[in-house]
């Protein structure tokens, strides 16, 4: 089964013409100019519980971090509790803040289901306008499509990104290991949740696959939504989920 965590893995201004005023005054040009370009997200680590039919069956580490070069890094390491769980599964992206937007780099992958192994690299070529993954049986590439584009990752950190923003077009075109995805996400309302950190204040969305699986998350507003719960069910029953236990602010 894929581990719905990988699958996982935003502000507003009162009025409008509160924000023209602000922006309209000369002693503060600058401050607004690096203000709208710097990248929403803070550097993090969380920890989850990964719980299968309603078992504990491991963890699950993200870590958000900024490079020495500027650059991004965030990557997600599950760990089964017990060694006979058939699970293990590393991915990392690293990408880049530019006008406004997340542009993936790179996506890596290592992920063992069960007897199943697969390992690869999907390389973004923002110059060259391609995509491609040369680590697979099969080698894969295609042409990056207009709009915004994201990888497994990133996705997850878009989505955050939009939140803050109070923007309600939740659909993402994915870059998976050999093929183009969408991904669309329905807000389901707003929750007060206690969680194993404290008790917060979130919103809930909700993804449903071309399949009928439900998958839904709740993202709590003072940790920058960052995702603090994840339940998914197929034919009505829930077979999988996450939730924090952890979460600490890192250094930029």
């Amino acid at each position: 089964m894929r581990n719905p965590i990988s699958q996982l893995n935003f502000l507003f201004f009162s009025t409008l013409m509160a924000i023209l005023i602000w922006m309209a005054s000369p002693s503060v040009k600058g401050y607004v100019k690096d203000e709208i370009t710097a990248f929403p997200l803070k550097a993090f680590e969380a920890h989850y519980n990964v719980n299968w039919l309603g078992l504990y069956s491991g963890e699950s580490v993200h870590k958000l971090q900024r490079s020495k070069n500027g650059d991004y890094h965030f990557e997600t390491r599950t760990e089964p509790r017990l060694r006979f769980l058939p699970f293990h599964y590393v991915e990392s992206s690293d990408f880049i803040w530019q006008a406004g937007k997340i542009l993936p780099q790179n996506y890596y992958y290592n992920i063992q289901e069960g007897k199943r192994h697969k390992k690869g690299n999907v390389s973004f070529d923002w110059k060259n306008n391609t995509i491609k993954n040369a680590q697979i049986r099969t080698p894969w590439e295609a042409t990056i499509p207009e709009g915004d584009i994201q990888d497994k990752l990133t996705q997850t950190l878009s989505l955050r990104q939009a939140l803050i923003a109070g923007k309600s077009d939740l659909t993402y075109m994915v870059a998976e290991e050999d093929k183009l995805k969408n991904y669309s996400f329905t807000v389901l309302g707003e929750e007060r949740l206690q969680t194993n950190i404290g008790t917060f204040e979130t919103i809930k969305l909700e993804h449903v696959s071309r399949k009928g699986h439900r998958t839904v998350m709740w993202f709590a507003k003072k940790l920058d939504y960052l995702p603090v719960k994840m339940i998914q069910t197929r034919r009505g029953k829930q077979v999988a989920g996450g939730e924090i236990v952890s979460f600490a602010p890192l250094k930029s």
